[in-house]
């Protein structure tokens, strides 16, 4: 298999699919479990911070990605829908 070198935009968004993964595991754990919040306010800032990366790489689409899912989400993790 030949190696593949990423490109800052897909390696964005490798992280991008796990914080969101981790997002709604901890999001059961937190809310179906009893267990704390801290580790979903974590994923939050790891989310939020992937935004202004991706910004800041103008990886564009990632960044618009992050910013739909937050606004979607904004009901749930009550930070509102706007990304800051």
């Amino acid at each position: 298999m030949k190696d593949r070198k990423l490109n800052a935009t897909d390696h964005l968004r490798r992280h991008w699919w796990q914080a969101k993964a981790d997002f709604w595991r901890h999001w059961k754990e937190c809310f179906e479990q009893g267990a704390g919040r801290d580790r979903l306010i974590l994923d939050l800032g790891t989310i939020r911070s992937l935004y202004w990366q991706a910004l800041g790489l103008n990886a564009l689409s990632v960044a618009k990605s992050i910013r739909v899912w937050w606004a979607k989400t904004a009901d749930l993790h009550q930070l509102g829908k706007a990304v800051i």
